[in-house]
């Protein structure tokens, strides 16, 4: 193959940008806020602890920090520090997604499609009441808080939960409808690169949609679920 050929296979090819400090100060943040459940008003290290500890100039961390004070999920006082404005929610970890509309609008389709799925799965489920989906669910849910990783596979625990609710709704076509739905979803959340909601937050809301199985209540089941989606900043809930 001559140098010509070679050089036309690579022609339209993108050069490889090297990731800048700042974006990893951003995603070790956003990590730092989700891994321990920061709530909001909480303390964020200072612009030193942070330097020392990521092993980046101070330049870095600043500029880091008011990335994140642009997306709302930290807040800068002067004289006072850095703190947590917004719980983990839908944080951006990839900054060439940030201001992407059609990424966002996409990610807020695939929610809304996976809501109006989910809670007619749950509520069919709840009322087919088969015996064994408590247990399964109950084992689930214990191990997920249990799970050391439960920030980082986030949105796996989720999906997890709601298939376990769908191999239980009676009905073979709306769990294949779920797990459709499914898929579209987890392949736009990772290619938006985004954060989930802190993962106590999310385990409590499980929680609730659990009891409201449990006890056999289809509308509170429903309801539970909903909520679910409603907290999630992108998610239109379908009534």
């Amino acid at each position: 193959m001559s140098k010509s050929e070679r050089t036309s296979l690579t022609l339209g090819m993108k050069p490889i940008v090297r990731t800048l400090a700042s974006e990893e100060v951003v995603q070790r943040l956003q990590e730092l806020i989700a891994s321990r459940s920061m709530k909001r008003g909480e303390r964020l290290p200072t612009e030193r602890e942070l330097s020392e500890t990521l092993g980046v100039g101070r330049g870095a961390v600043r500029e880091g920090v008011r990335y994140l004070a642009a997306l709302d999920i930290v807040s800068i006082r002067q004289g006072s520090g850095t703190f947590v404005k917004e719980t983990q929610r839908l944080a951006l970890l990839d900054s060439a997604s940030f201001g992407s509309e059609e990424r966002r609008t996409r990610l807020r389709l695939a929610t809304e499609a996976r809501c109006a799925i989910d809670c007619s799965v749950v509520e069919a489920a709840t009322r087919a009441g088969n015996p064994k989906m408590a247990p399964a669910l109950l084992e689930h849910l214990e191990a997920a808080d249990t799970e050391p990783s439960r920030t980082r596979l986030a949105h796996a625990i989720d999906l997890t939960f709601e298939q376990i609710i769908g191999d239980f709704c009676g009905n073979v076509y709306l769990a294949a409808l779920q797990r459709e739905a499914h898929g579209y979803f987890r392949a736009t959340w990772e290619g938006a690169g985004l954060m989930p909601r802190p993962s106590d937050e999310r385990s409590q809301q499980h929680w609730h949609i659990f009891d409201a199985i449990r006890f056999g209540d289809a509308v509170e089941a429903r309801h539970r679920m909903e909520e679910h989606f409603r907290l999630q900043a992108l998610a239109p809930i379908v009534n």
